[in-house]
């Protein structure tokens, strides 16, 4: 929904509302009141910000149910079971990336519905039988894949990565651009024996079935070490991730800086008189709690 700043100066003139996603007055407003409503919160707990956690919240859910509604229930039902009716005989229709028979996607739809039906019967017979039946095919279902994908994705990339050979011509750490190729061929070599010291240090770390001798407990020192470095590597980038977010969220105000977006078509800017409106009404309101507070 929201445009780049080119694209935003270029929309001359913007219309108040508009109902087909392009960008208006009113959209740019409220995307202004509503991200320095939440951006008041670091001053204290307001009703600006509620308003803004709330809308937030509600428009999510109700998002999220219609999407759920579609693609849940009348896109695999209405949709797929129409679609599986008009298929020609002899025709196969894909289901879970095979072709099967319309007739066997339609009952296989059935069955789908049949313990969805056995999923909502908790909320009238919350000790029966029947929504045990659905929840262990879920469980079994999602735990099965979700061992395949990890294994394949982490486990498997990782023995791969501890494979590598220590020193390969053909392959540099980094681009010539850094440094010369000989000092690459070195620095490859010693990435390489970095990881898998480290891999072994921090694997035999989580050895508990031998006793913790000088040895094993100097290597399993390393590993805590490597634990360490990697934790903060990645709170780090966390943190990052947020600081751009924040930077992409100013410069997305630095867009309604513009002179469409002017209040009643004067010069004013919209992001200046939001903000200084918002912080009179949030010190107001402080001093008004204050007020009652003292009085009573």
């Amino acid at each position: 929904m929201i445009r780049p700043m080119l694209a935003l100066q270029e929309a001359s003139p913007i219309p108040f509302f508009t109902m087909d996603g392009e960008m208006d007055l009113l959209g740019g407003w409220l995307i202004c009141f509503l991200t320095l409503s939440v951006f008041s919160f670091l001053y204290k707990d307001n009703p600006f910000y509620k308003i803004a956690e709330h809308t937030f919240v509600g428009a999510g859910t109700a998002f999220f149910a219609l999407q759920y509604y579609s693609e849940g229930i009348l896109e695999p039902l209405y949709v797929h079971i129409n679609h599986a009716m008009q298929l020609p005989a002899g025709e196969l229709m894909q289901l879970g990336g095979y072709g099967v028979d319309p007739t066997y996607a339609i009952i296989f739809r059935s069955v789908a519905v049949l313990f969805s039906i056995f999923l909502l019967s908790r909320m009238v017979f919350p000790n029966g039988w029947a929504p045990r039946w659905p929840l262990a095919v879920m469980v079994g279902v999602y735990a099965a894949l979700k061992l395949t994908g990890e294994t394949q994705s982490k486990l498997v990339l990782q023995v791969a990565s501890a494979m590598q050979p220590l020193t390969n011509p053909e392959k540099l750490a980094w681009s010539d651009n850094w440094v010369a190729v000989e000092e690459t061929q070195v620095f490859y070599t010693f990435a390489n024996t970095v990881m898998v010291v480290g891999l072994i240090c921090a694997l035999a770390h989580f050895i508990f079935t031998y006793k913790r001798t000088k040895i094993l407990g100097g290597v399993s020192r390393v590993g805590i070490i490597v634990l360490m470095i990697t934790f903060g590597s990645m709170f780090g980038f966390t943190v990052l991730g947020r600081y751009a977010l924040l930077i992409e969220r100013v410069d997305t105000l630095g867009g309604f800086n513009n002179q469409d977006y002017a209040l009643f078509g004067t010069s004013a800017l919209s992001p200046p008189i939001l903000l200084t409106v918002l912080i009179a009404l949030v010190l107001a309101v402080s001093l008004r709690g204050k007020n009652s507070t003292s009085t009573s």
